[in-house]
């Protein structure tokens, strides 16, 4: 991906490439904010089963505006219950809460990497975790630096679909998941081509210039990642004599 510095504030929507290679904006996700929970989650970082559902109770949580204390605006904490984190996971005993005390701690470690207009904002993604005792109760602190983020993550995801990104390692795929469950689908199947593609995941002149290497880790990857969703695919090549110039991908599902 090219320097998300440089591309803060675009909001480049996802598109529909018609027949006469014009683009059409839709709805839903930008790029951009898929990048947000990108910088926020993803990178080089795969969330355990309970980690994911302590951050998705935080995005259900979080509040719209900061709170003053002391004339200063922070983030104000956040309560979630323990057992119902359990309890929706079918698990029992002493050890599950090991795991969720696990899970915190994990988070605490993780550092956000998000850049910002005026330089990289590096941030914990968890500020700190109080298990109250006897209570079954975790109170969460975040550092307020994070708050536009999560809000935006509020905003644009439903819990379902958070939970589904969560699980893609790559963003790319993130993207592709989200571009297939919004484009028209002719016969099962949706024809695009690379210079859309590159356009719609934002992936700069110089990255992937090799169709070899575009493919290996863009394409191959969402379709190794796709696999059990109801986007999974297979694709075929386009060609205009040995060059390739589009893909059209075949959704095994539909």
């Amino acid at each position: 991906m090219t320097d998300f510095s440089t591309k803060l504030g675009q909001q480049q929507l996802f598109a529909v490439e018609t027949a006469n290679n014009k683009v059409n904006t839709i709805n839903p996700i930008s790029a951009e904010t898929i990048e947000h929970l990108n910088d926020i989650i993803m990178a080089q970082y795969e969330m355990s089963l309970y980690e994911r559902r302590i951050f998705i109770k935080v995005i259900e949580q979080i509040p719209t505006d900061l709170v003053e204390i002391n004339g200063v605006k922070v983030l104000d904490e956040i309560i979630i219950d323990a057992r119902q984190i359990i309890e929706s996971n079918g698990l029992k005993g002493e050890s599950a809460y090991m795991e969720l005390q696990k899970a915190t701690s994990n988070l605490i470690k993780h550092v956000c990497k998000i850049s910002e207009q005026d330089g990289l904002l590096q941030v914990a993604l968890l500020s700190s975790a109080k298990y109250l005792k006897g209570k079954g109760l975790i109170k969460l602190k975040f550092d307020s630096n994070l708050h536009p983020y999560l809000v935006k993550l509020k905003n644009q995801f439903n819990t379902f679909h958070l939970e589904k990104l969560i699980h893609f390692k790559s963003y790319y795929s993130q993207c592709l998941y989200e571009l297939f469950k919004k484009v028209p689908k002719s016969n099962g199947t949706y024809t695009a081509s690379l210079e859309f593609l590159r356009t719609v995941l934002r992936i700069g002149e110089t990255e992937y210039a090799r169709y070899y290497d575009f493919k290996r880790y863009v394409i191959q990857q969402a379709q190794k990642e796709l696999v059990g969703h109801d986007v999974a695919f297979h694709f075929k090549e386009k060609k205009q004599g040995k060059k390739v110039v589009a893909i059209q991908f075949v959704f095994t599902s539909i």
